[in-house]
């Protein structure tokens, strides 16, 4: 068994930063696959947080390794352990943080898709789910789900009027979610041309001429449809026969 006393710093500096990096693939892995999939990531900007708990775990931990190792110190373990454990909890924190504010859902409802967020849906709105699939947010990536609107006057228009005034709007109350292709219908009557992201990103004409080539005619005929992110938005091909989701682009949907 290895002595700290068999470590000089900077052996000690290169397996903390090792220990260290494993850590941060297995949360990288966590994060950018499981909570933020795909473009998720993008449209919601989670790479910043993430960038702060690389900066956190793997060099500012390290560097007061560096600093502070020597093996003759009697204090060393003790001192290690208090680094050890200050970076653990940021790196818990940061987790948090990020698990908190993950995406649940992908809405469809008038006319496009919303990214909703875990924190943007309240307590009282969930107690308010009947459906057993909507009880509890995912943990696993968003969930594609329609909206339902409540044809009721006396729901609808609170609905409409809160969003008016800034209030939660039906993207963040799963009270009234159904299954993605219970509005199929609705779907695929809002499904665009391809040719019109042309117009909208004529910088990047030709990865869009490779987009209508790969998805025109047959079974891949395809359109997309607008996601609002929280910090970028997304295009979403959809096919215009089956109202699937083939793929996300980080063209630009709107003007």
């Amino acid at each position: 068994m290895l002595s700290l006393k068999t470590f000089n710093r900077f052996q000690a500096f290169g397996l903390h930063v090792l220990i260290s990096a494993c850590l941060v693939a297995f949360c990288y892995v966590l994060v950018f696959f499981i909570w933020y999939p795909g473009l998720t990531a993008y449209a919601s900007n989670v790479s910043d947080i993430f960038l702060m708990l690389l900066l956190v775990d793997v060099v500012i931990g390290p560097i007061i390794t560096l600093v502070i190792y020597n093996p003759q110190k009697k204090e060393l373990k003790r001192d290690l352990r208090i680094i050890g454990l200050l970076q653990m909890l940021a790196l818990l924190y940061g987790l948090h943080t990020v698990f908190i504010v993950r995406p649940v859902y992908i809405v469809f409802n008038a006319g496009q898709f919303d990214l909703t967020y875990a924190n943007q849906i309240s307590e009282k709105n969930m107690a308010l789910v009947s459906s057993d699939d909507f009880r509890f947010l995912p943990l696993f990536g968003p969930k594609l789900v329609s909206v339902n609107l409540p044809t009721d006057p006396k729901l609808l228009t609170p609905i409409i009027l809160a969003s008016f005034q800034g209030g939660d709007d039906i993207q963040v109350m799963p009270q009234y979610f159904v299954a993605y292709m219970k509005q199929k219908s609705a779907i695929l009557a809002s499904i665009k041309p391809l040719e019109d992201l042309i117009i909208l990103n004529r910088d990047r004409a030709q990865q869009i001429s490779i987009l209508i080539n790969k998805y025109q005619g047959g079974d891949l005929n395809a359109g997309y449809i607008p996601l609002k992110g929280k910090s970028q938005n997304l295009t979403v091909i959809v096919s215009r026969t089956t109202g699937v989701i083939l793929e996300m682009s980080d063209l630009k949907p709107w003007p």
